[in-house]
């Protein structure tokens, strides 16, 4: 059932006790079923909750409820109060006849929206109300055998005696149901609604050969209801639903082989869309995508990370990427997504881990720079889908972070990495470009920036802003970070959450060794044990003489409309990028994400980078100051 994309989240399992049974017996091509439903595991009226109907457009229910005292009633009235519409199915001639009274007051209630019956059933509901307006007459009169209403049951019924059977249910349903359908078998169905003037007749699919009958009842309430969902009109919902029963006869038994869908396909859109469907790649990247969504289903969406597979436990970045999956999902108790291979994705998948939250996977068959599965080892079963497809892994990544309603705190967060990577940053900056995302709420986008990983990146994008490839206000809303700190104070800021406190030194001093806290270990000198080297020192000197007479320069290039002025700041940098006496790594943590010394804690956005407005940001050369 997950593997169709139905939730079981709801699911209730007993310990004692068996599940229904059912004895199917067919006969040129009919079918007749006796079903034994354990009373120990019937659902009951007390099972059901209104939450197990808050969200739900429309609830389907069968009249086989009625067997189980009170739960049709109940079902209906908590469907009613969370809006949802309901189509019920008469579902058997025997329980109309034994449960008339319960139906009718269900009907008479006004919570049935749409009813559906075969002609069977349909039969057996005005044989039954032809009684009830009989006796109600009688009673009437005080005679059983007198009076204009007993002499004409059918008219106190609600329809015209001289009706046909069809005609005459669907008068009597429209009384209570906004709409109704009978199925004809061979004869196709007749269907009405209080918003379409008189009946819908639509013919059986032709030229089918019927082999068996089981479960065509149920498919084509599948097919009508996909209708309804959709909004199709009442004539085409007919059609699907005709359409759908005539391709479960053409089959013993209720499952549908490929051959089956591919026809069914074939006639609902046409013959191109049934030759994909048959033995083509699309079946499998369907079946793909139904499992990765019962999977975020199951664990719930959450902050998804991308990053390198190649970047593993001897990167820097490693120790970085686990305590900043751990912080975050700390402080947004949500759970943690990655594409579930190694480097930079089993890091976080470890940070969440260790917070303690649900970690799912959505993995391709091999990662770049791997030949191997290597992610069974650190992610439980039953927390990871693996998929053959790529497009299907992009798609189910992206939904695990589209928040879908306003508690839920996603976030996409993305690591250093490769072409993989940008391929998925690319693709979600495309989406929000386009403002199809799926979704109206709005979810933070943080490239972590450390050691400047992604200044090529950025400096990409100011070309594209500069040649008119890309407007900067479309990339408003990516926030460019470079510590952990930073992510975590805008995270918090974003979902209104306190703020949590920065990192400590002594993890500082754990992850990076000898060298210091980036933003507050200025105080060290030239040649003191945690303190710059002399290279260094004398470039942040210089770049410090520098900075007045730079900044307004950059600024006077920028009011004359350009952004690559070129001066001695940039000279200076390019001098000390050269210099291999000093250290790369510390120069790095030393300077922002663009190259300039750090004067700021905090996220910035991609657009501010790309008019050089964040702070302390080198953009091309130039410098600009705080916004």
């Amino acid at each position: 059932m997950r593997r169709a994309g139905v939730s079981t989240q709801r699911m209730k399992v007993l310990q004692e006790g068996s599940t229904g049974r059912s004895a199917i017996l067919t006969c040129d091509a009919e079918r007749t079923m006796r079903t034994y439903m354990d009373p120990r595991v019937t659902t009951s009226a007390e099972d059901l909750t209104e939450d197990d109907f808050t969200g739900c457009s429309w609830v389907f229910l069968s009249s086989y409820s009625l067997y189980s005292e009170g739960l049709l009633q109940r079902a209906v009235e908590l469907a009613k109060q969370a809006g949802a519409k309901v189509v019920l199915d008469l579902a058997s001639y025997e329980v109309v006849r034994s449960y008339h009274k319960q139906l009718q007051e269900v009907l008479e209630g006004g919570g049935i929206h749409f009813c559906i019956c075969n002609e069977d059933e349909a039969q057996m509901l005005v044989r039954c109300s032809e009684a009830a307006a009989a006796a109600a007459a009688a009673l009437a009169v005080g005679t059983s055998d007198s009076g204009s209403a007993a002499e004409d049951p059918t008219a106190a019924a609600g329809y015209p005696p001289e009706s046909t059977l069809p005609a005459a249910v669907l008068g009597l349903l429209l009384r209570h149901c906004q709409g109704a359908v009978v199925t004809r078998g061979v004869l196709g169905c007749v269907a009405a609604s209080r918003d379409v003037e008189g009946l819908v007749a639509v013919p059986a699919v032709p030229g089918v050969a019927v082999v068996d009958t089981t479960g065509a009842g149920d498919h084509f309430t599948a097919g009508f209801m996909y209708g309804l969902i959709s909004g199709l009109p009442l004539e085409r919902c007919c059609e699907m639903a005709c359409l759908a029963g005539a391709s479960a006869v053409r089959v013993v038994g209720a499952e549908l082989s490929q051959n089956e869908w591919q026809w069914f396909h074939t006639r609902l859109h046409g013959d191109l869309a049934g030759d994909v469907v048959q033995d083509s790649s699309a079946a499998e990247v369907a079946q793909e995508l139904l499992g990765c969504y019962a999977l975020i289903t199951r664990l719930g969406r959450g902050a998804v990370y991308f990053g390198s597979a190649r970047l593993a436990q001897s990167s820097p970045y490693w120790q970085r990427a686990i305590r900043l999956a751990e912080r975050v999902a700390l402080l947004l108790g949500s759970p943690v997504w990655t594409g579930g291979g190694p480097g930079m994705m089993r890091a976080a998948s470890e940070g969440g881990l260790r917070a303690g939250v649900p970690v799912g996977g959505i993995r391709i068959s091999r990662e770049a720079g791997t030949n191997v599965l290597t992610m069974e080892d650190y992610l439980s079963a039953g927390a990871a889908f693996t998929c053959k497809y790529l497009p299907a892994r992009k798609v189910a990544l992206t939904d695990a972070g589209a928040r879908q309603r306003p508690d839920q705190r996603t976030a996409y967060l993305f690591l250093p990495g490769g072409l993989g990577t940008m391929d998925e940053l690319f693709s979600i900056l495309t989406l929000l470009q386009l403002g199809k995302l799926g979704t109206a709420l709005p979810v933070p986008l943080l490239i972590v920036n450390w050691d400047g990983f992604y200044d090529g990146l950025l400096q990409l994008l100011r070309e594209f802003d500069q040649t008119g490839a890309l407007k900067a206000a479309e990339v408003r809303q990516v926030m460019v970070a470079r510590t952990n700190d930073e992510v975590l104070e805008y995270l918090a800021s974003f979902y209104d959450l306190p703020a949590p406190e920065p990192e400590s030194d002594e993890w500082l001093e754990e992850v990076l060794g000898d060298e210091p806290r980036t933003e507050d270990s200025a105080s060290a000198g030239p040649g003191e044990p945690n303190g710059p080297p002399p290279e260094l020192s004398e470039l942040e000197e210089r770049l410090e003489k520098l900075a007045g007479e730079e900044i307004a320069a950059a600024a006077a290039s920028a009011a004359d409309g350009r952004l690559d002025h070129k001066g001695p700041v940039a000279a200076v940098v390019a001098a000390a990028a050269s210099n291999s006496g000093a250290s790369s790594r510390h120069r790095s943590r030393r300077t922002s994400g663009l190259g300039t010394p750090v004067v700021s804690a905090h996220a910035v956005s991609a657009e501010d980078v790309l008019h050089g407005l964040g702070p302390g940001s080198l953009i091309g050369g130039g410098v600009a100051g705080r916004k």
